[in-house]
């Protein structure tokens, strides 16, 4: 089933709550089991929901204090199931080192709803390994 513009336009602001939340299975909830999500700067890709993506975002969560995704710009392509965002990363680390980067995300978005496919570009260092 295609999902409306209104649906992927609403899809990353979820899915970024539930990052800055830190909580992990709500951000899981939103991949596909089969999906991958690549680090294109860091030239990274982590496969499938429950093992390469999970392992990626236990240790972001792990690594910092805070985790903020302040959206500044969104694309939808609603004919293709894809959208893509801007942000701006203010994130702090365990020992209270801040760190901020902007980032670019493109979502594939399957039937089901769920990302089969995020690729993002961090203009920085990636926190993502």
């Amino acid at each position: 089933m295609s999902r409306s513009r209104e649906q992927l336009e609403r899809a990353p602001y979820a899915y970024f709550e539930a990052v800055d939340r830190k909580d992990m299975e709500a951000t899981l909830a939103f991949f596909a089991e089969d999906a991958t999500f690549t680090v294109q700067s860091a030239h990274l890709t982590f496969a499938g929901r429950d093992a390469g993506i999970r392992q990626m975002f236990e240790t972001f969560f792990a690594d910092y204090a805070t985790i903020s995704h302040g959206i500044t710009n969104v694309v939808v392509d609603e004919p293709r199931q894809k959208v893509s965002t801007e942000q701006t990363c203010p994130h702090v680390r365990n020992d209270g080192t801040p760190e901020t980067v902007t980032t670019c995300n493109f979502f594939a978005v399957g039937p089901d709803g769920r990302f089969t496919r995020v690729i993002i570009w961090i203009d920085g260092a990636s926190p993502l390994k």
